[in-house]
């Protein structure tokens, strides 16, 4: 017995140890399997902020435009946040989130809002869209930070209720191991078991920790090539993780290692302001923040613009990042430039002029000094255009915006309001009208001289309106207008001038501007009405034509003279309705001649800015059925000035119409005989200038004989205007003049006068004419 009871005590000694020994390993083999367990779930729920961070991170760089972020990035990105989103609604994860309410409900504000977000991804490239969906996606970050705190807690109380059950475990095992002293085979059977669940369980875990490894190393290698910088911050501004663009912005040595370094350390020396600490904190009370960590744009002492942007951390400290806005930001001070400044001379263009006029009012009210603004307008600047070409056209504005900038002082701002307008915002100490006029004075001699630009010896004048800001509480606009006013008089009066401003300016603007509204009511009211100062034969003594002329019978200015409203007509383009119904009258009241007397009618150089005119010629005619023979035109020099090409074309279609185009006033231009050779006029009219004086110059004959051959030659008739005398009458007679108009036959008259005319009976040419009333 006693071997027996040596051989039972050893094995159950043996099985007692055995049983404890696999208890021991059981306990510590579940433990490990239970931590793997433990790490998956926490690595489910980490990994998804982290995810969700680098899809904002690569629709923030899609937006900044950073090289290697494209559309196929961002939508790599999107899907593996769906990806990580349906693994957290998977299986594995459903014990915790049933437990979960609100985890649950971040899960489907994530869903919600990828939903929300991927039809946004196809219109990536459009502006504004990336921003769209930050502002979606950037609610939901801070949930699913929470959420994995949520999985960590959890997690964590599983296992301690697991270690409890394991503790029970080894408990009842022993109990049970003592019992199976006699099952030893199904020991060792359960034995070699647990062996080969322990193998499988070590090779979970090596498969776990190479997997860990690998995402650790793919976290090291995308810190490492983020285009921005990047540190953490523990709780008292230590470094504890930097990437490698970190210390490129800052000039970092990265040979050294700078983890735990304080931030300030690192950082001295590489601020703008060369304070590491700011004064003040956001709500104004005292704080020891980090300059450089706040968030707004930094300027590096190399030149370097860096965004810096920052976030709280858990355990108290920073998530810094750095972006290099170098180029943007030179790309908006650009944009900012352009937009104040004018493209072609350089100088500031009329939103900056505004401003900064504005801003000297204010100023001027406290600093006493005299203010004024000049307006300058460059005088036929378009006919150098016209026939230089545009390209001197601007180099001539760069010369005379070189010549303004070398002429004013340097206290003045000089701004291109656009085409060949100019303006100059003047500050003077003393007296301010004098240094205007010295100021204008020079401005007119420094422009007036000769430009040589591309081989052309360009000579251009200048027109000056100055308005002075006696009142401190002017508005720029009013300033501005009243120099605009004051150069509209420079022009009206010949050019090649300065004038100041004036109230009496302003009243006549407002002359013209209630004789504007008076002028288009009078059209409607009737107020208008056409004389005809008739066109006489000289061979014959007959009137052939009458001149259709615009009268306004005003009911309280009475008659207004043509040449107190014809101007106003045409600077406000009323002239085209005005001179459209002249023509409609023209052509009905010429019906009522006999067939044989045309009508003739003036067109305004303004009506050739029409391009309907030829249309509203055809339809008058249409309108009233004259025949277009008897339908006279007459136009001056001043219409082949302009457009000169458009206005041949005009002139070209109106004489296809079959009616008559003359020239009227000619010879008060420089080119009149160019203009012959180019168009084929059926009558020039000479001006009354040529007229007036002739028969007490006798030298003016010659000139008229030479016009009369002219027109025989060219197969034109040749019409005198402004005959008053007989002697005159006589002269152009004998020098050849086919027609002749003036006071000597008649003053224009109205319809009815100019009809009884018409039925003056015919006899030989001297008793015709002399039959004629005589003004008074």
């Amino acid at each position: 017995m006693h071997p027996l009871r040596i051989i039972l005590a050893v094995l159950v000694v043996g099985f007692v140890t055995a049983a404890s020994y696999i208890s021991f390993l059981l306990y510590d083999r579940y433990a490990a399997l239970d931590q793997a367990g433990l790490w998956n779930v926490t690595w489910m729920f980490t990994q998804a902020p982290s995810e969700f961070s680098r899809l904002e991170h690569r629709v923030s760089g899609y937006a900044a435009g950073l090289p290697g972020v494209d559309e196929n990035e961002v939508r790599l990105r999107f899907d593996i946040v769906v990806s990580r989103l349906s693994t957290l609604n998977g299986r594995e994860a459903s014990v915790f989130l049933g437990q979960s309410p609100l985890s649950v409900a971040t899960l489907q504000e994530l869903g919600a809002a990828l939903v929300q977000v991927e039809p946004m991804l196809d219109d990536l490239g459009e502006p504004g869209k990336p921003a769209e969906i930050l502002s979606v996606l950037e609610p939901i970050f801070p949930k699913l930070a929470r959420l994995s705190v949520d999985a960590n807690t959890w997690n964590s109380a599983n296992l301690n209720r697991d270690r409890r059950a394991l503790f029970d475990l080894q408990w009842a095992f022993t109990g049970v191991a003592f019992g199976l002293i006699g099952g030893g085979c199904l020991l060792v059977g359960m034995l070699l078991f647990h062996n080969r669940l322990l193998g499988r369980a070590q090779d979970v875990l090596r498969q776990k920790e190479q997997s860990l490894v690998i995402q650790n190393a793919r976290f090291d290698a995308a810190l490492q090539a983020m285009s921005v910088g990047l540190c953490l911050l523990d709780h008292e501004d230590t470094l504890i993780v930097y990437n490698a663009r970190f210390l490129e912005l800052f000039s970092l040595d990265a040979s050294r290692d700078w983890e735990g370094t304080h931030i300030s350390d690192a950082l001295e020396g590489h601020l703008s302001g060369g304070d590491i600490f700011a004064d003040t904190a956001a709500d104004g009370e005292s704080s020891d923040d980090i300059t450089i960590l706040s968030s707004r744009v930094q300027h590096m002492p190399n030149g370097v613009v860096l965004r810096v942007s920052r976030e709280k951390t858990i355990e108290g400290g920073w998530v810094c990042t750095f972006e290099d806005i170098t180029e943007r930001q030179r790309a908006q001070d650009r944009v900012v430039q352009m937009a104040r400044h004018d493209a072609l001379t350089g100088m500031a263009n009329r939103l900056y002029f505004w401003e900064r006029t504005a801003q000297a009012l204010r100023q001027n009210k406290d600093a006493g000094r005299g203010l004024a603004v000049l307006y300058l307008d460059l005088d036929r600047f378009k006919e150098v255009n016209d026939t230089l070409g545009h390209q001197v056209g601007d180099e001539l504005l760069r010369d005379v915006a070189a010549r303004i900038m070398s002429t004013v002082d340097p206290r003045d701002i000089v701004a291109r309001l656009g085409g060949d307008e100019f303006a100059i915002l003047h500050v003077s100490k003393g007296d301010a009208e004098e240094s205007c006029r010295r100021l204008a004075a020079r401005l007119l001699t420094v422009i007036g001289e000769p430009y040589l630009i591309f081989g052309h010896e360009v000579s251009v004048s200048t027109s000056i309106g100055i308005a002075l800001a006696f009142d401190t509480d002017l508005h720029p606009d009013t300033l501005m207008k009243n120099a605009d006013l004051a150069l509209y008089n420079v022009k009206a009066e010949g050019r090649a001038a300065y004038r100041f401003f004036s109230m009496r300016m302003l009243e006549d603007l407002q002359h013209r501007r209630n004789l504007d509204i008076d002028m288009r009511q009078g059209i409607e009211l009737g107020q208008f009405e056409v004389h005809y100062q008739p066109l006489v034969l000289l061979k014959t003594g007959k009137i052939v034509a009458g001149e259709a002329l615009l009268r306004w019978r005003h009911p309280e200015r009475g008659l207004v003279p043509p040449g107190e409203f014809i101007h106003i007509a045409e600077e406000t383009g009323f002239i085209n309705k005005l001179g459209e119904w002249v023509l409609q009258r023209a052509c009905r009241d010429a019906l009522q001649w006999p067939d044989d007397i045309s009508v003739s009618v003036n067109l305004s150089p303004m009506q050739f800015r029409d391009s309907n005119l030829v249309k509203s010629v055809a339809a008058a005619l249409v309108q009233s059925g004259l025949n277009p023979s008897r339908l006279e035109l007459e136009i001056t020099e001043s219409v082949l000035l302009q457009k000169n090409d458009a206005n041949l074309e005009a002139l070209r279609q109106l004489k296809s119409l079959g009616l008559t185009i003359a020239l009227d006033d000619f010879g008060t231009g420089y080119s009149s005989l160019s203009y012959l050779q180019r168009f084929p006029f059926d009558k020039i009219k000479i001006d009354q200038s040529f007229v007036r004086d002739v028969d007490r110059w006798p030298d003016s004959l010659p000139i008229l004989q030479s016009i009369a051959s002219l027109g025989k030659n060219l197969g034109m008739k040749t019409t005198a205007e402004g005959v008053e005398t007989a002697a005159q009458l006589e002269i152009i007679t004998n020098a050849g003049f086919i027609e002749a108009q003036g006071y000597y036959f008649s003053r224009p008259v109205p319809f009815t006068d100019f009809v009884a005319l018409i039925e003056v009976p015919e006899t030989d040419t001297a008793s015709r004419i002399t039959a004629f009333p005589r003004p008074a």
